[in-house]
């Protein structure tokens, strides 16, 4: 059916090979944001949670019925406002070794679990993608800077970065406020820069010769113009101040 709707739709024919790279290239981007991204809606998740673990519970019980391996988890919802109930699930009797081994219920670990997840697990996930997102961009200016000793000025980025090292970042991702990682709370936008950053379309690159010369000379107009590029640091209360 979506075939036939492209073949009927007079723009998408005879397209050069440029724009055939750019439309798969914004279909990997899509499926893999989705698979990743926060659902907008309590119900959609909730579908979505239901089956993907029908899908997980059907792949241990044949994993089990083929190996005879035991294998059992716990889900949760991640959030108070959440609809999606905790849940678990076990092949064979593996569930036993939990009120045989340890005295406690498979629905107690559950209940437990929701509490603990509603309470904390929301914003460790969120600190966890800050970490990561921030190491993936700190890792890749060290790499291609080849120092050890460095990390992103935010702030000053244009000069600090650009016109001090002639590096650059390419691709950052749509809709998301270029500043530290740690700055952004909002978890979808963490998401997405995590994709960018791991799937390579937001790297960083060294500037040629020209891209460097034309960025000075932005600078330098701007500067004339008596705009201020960056931001300044605060001058220390004992300026002027002899020192022993």
């Amino acid at each position: 059916e979506i075939r036939q709707m492209v073949k009927n739709d007079q723009n998408m024919q005879n397209l050069t090979e440029e724009e055939k790279k750019e439309l798969v290239d914004k279909l990997s981007e899509h499926r893999a944001l989705r698979n990743m991204s926060v659902r907008a809606m309590n119900t959609v998740a909730m579908r979505d949670v239901q089956s993907t673990l029908d899908s997980i519970f059907k792949m241990l019980d044949g994993l089990a019925v083929r190996t005879g391996v035991y294998a059992c988890l716990f889900a949760s919802r991640g959030h108070v406002y959440d609809t999606a109930q905790a849940t678990w699930f076990g092949t064979d009797n593996v569930m036993d070794f939990w009120e045989d081994v340890l005295q406690v219920e498979a629905d107690e670990i559950a209940r437990k679990l929701e509490q603990w997840a509603c309470m904390i697990g929301r914003s460790t996930l969120s600190y966890n993608m800050q970490r990561v997102c921030t190491r993936l961009l700190n890792s890749g200016l060290r790499t291609i800077a080849k120092r050890r000793d460095i990390c992103i000025n935010y702030t000053n980025f244009e000069t600090a970065i650009k016109e001090k090292l002639a590096i650059d970042i390419k691709g950052w991702p749509e809709g998301v406020t270029f500043q530290s990682p740690t700055s952004v709370n909002d978890l979808r936008a963490l998401l997405k820069l995590r994709g960018a950053l791991r799937d390579g379309s937001c790297h960083w690159f060294r500037m040629t010769p020209r891209q460097r010369d034309e960025f000075h000379a932005l600078l330098d107009a701007r500067r004339k113009r008596g705009e201020n590029v960056g931001k300044q640091r605060k001058k220390r209360a004992d300026t002027g101040v002899p020192r022993k």
